[in-house]
C-alpha cells in the first residue's frame, strides 16, 4: 500500500508518517507546500524549505508546491498543483498530521477527495498530552515558532526530548497551550527519528527573532546539513 503525505517538517506530519507505516502503508513522496503569506491556516511555513532534508534522511522523493497562504484560495491552489501529478496512478493515500483542528482536517478531505486518494489522519482525535509523549520516544525536535502568550521564550530553538517533554507539557499545559500546537501556538522541526536511519540534521546557523511584546518568536535556520 502506497501513499503521499502531506509534509511539514514538524512533529505531528511527522510522527503519522511513523504510524502509517505501522499499518502498512508505505510513504513514497513527501508533498512540501511553501505558502507565500506567513500566517497560513492551512500549512506550515517557519523553515519550510529545509523538510527536503528529511526526504533524503528517509530516502522518499519529495515535491515543493507554492501556494499564496491566502484563507481558503490556498487550498484549491495546492488541488490544482497536486491534479498536474496524476497522483491517483501510483498512490492510494493522503497521509497528513491533523490532530484537532477540523479546518485542517475538512480541506485535506477535499483535496484527497479531488485526487481519488483516501485520506488518512493517524492523528485524529488522540489524546494530545499522551500524543506529544509517544512523539518523543521516536524522535526529537527544535521548537521554532512560539506564537501565544505565556509560552516562556526559553523554549525557543530548545530541542525536546524524553529528557525534557514533561517539563514542556507542564509548562503548556499551565498556560493551558494545546500540548501539540495544534492551533499554531508553537511549532517545531525535527532533527532527529527512528526514520533517519542513523542519521541526524545538524543546524549550522540559526536566527533568534523574538517579540515579547506580542508573546511570539521564531528560530529562523539559516544553514543545517544532514550529519
Amino acid at each position: 500500500m502506497s501513499g503521499v503525505a502531506l509534509y511539514t517538517g514538524g512533529k505531528d506530519s511527522h510522527f503519522a508518517i511513523i504510524e502509517a507505516l505501522k499499518t502498512g502503508i508505505v510513504v513514497d513522496l513527501l508533498v512540501i507546500v511553501v505558502p507565500a503569506a506567513s500566517d497560513s491556516w492551512m500549512f506550515h511555513t517557519i523553515n519550510i524549505e529545509f523538510s527536503k532534508l528529511h526526504a533524503d534522511l528517509m530516502s522518499v522523493d519529495n515535491v515543493l508546491i507554492h501556494s499564496s497562504g491566502v484563507k481558503e484560495l490556498e487550498v484549491f491552489e495546492v488541488l490544482s498543483e497536486l491534479k498536474k501529478l496524476n497522483l491517483r496512478s501510483k498512490y492510494r493515500y493522503l497521509i497528513s498530521g491533523a490532530v484537532a483542528s477540523k479546518y485542517q482536517k475538512n480541506n485535506v478531505d477535499l483535496i484527497a477527495e479531488k485526487l481519488g486518494l483516501e485520506h488518512v489522519a493517524p492523528l485524529w482525535g488522540r489524546n494530545q498530552r499522551n500524543l506529544l509523549l509517544e512523539e518523543v520516544k521516536y524522535m526529537s525536535f527544535i521548537v521554532t515558532a512560539i506564537q501565544a502568550y505565556g509560552l516562556s521564550m526559553k523554549w525557543l530553538g530548545a530541542v525536546i526530548n524524553e529528557n525534557n517533554v514533561r517539563e514542556f507539557l507542564n509548562e503548556l499545559e499551565k498556560q493551558s497551550i494545546s500540548p501539540v500546537g495544534e492551533g499554531g501556538e508553537f511549532e517545531t522541526y525535527v532533527i532527529s527519528s527512528k526514520l533517519f536511519k542513523g542519521r541526524s540534521i545538524y543546524v549550522e546557523s540559526a536566527e533568534l527573532i523574538k517579540h515579547p511584546l506580542h508573546g511570539s518568536g521564531y528560530y529562523v535556520i539559516k544553514s543545517a546539513r544532514e550529519r
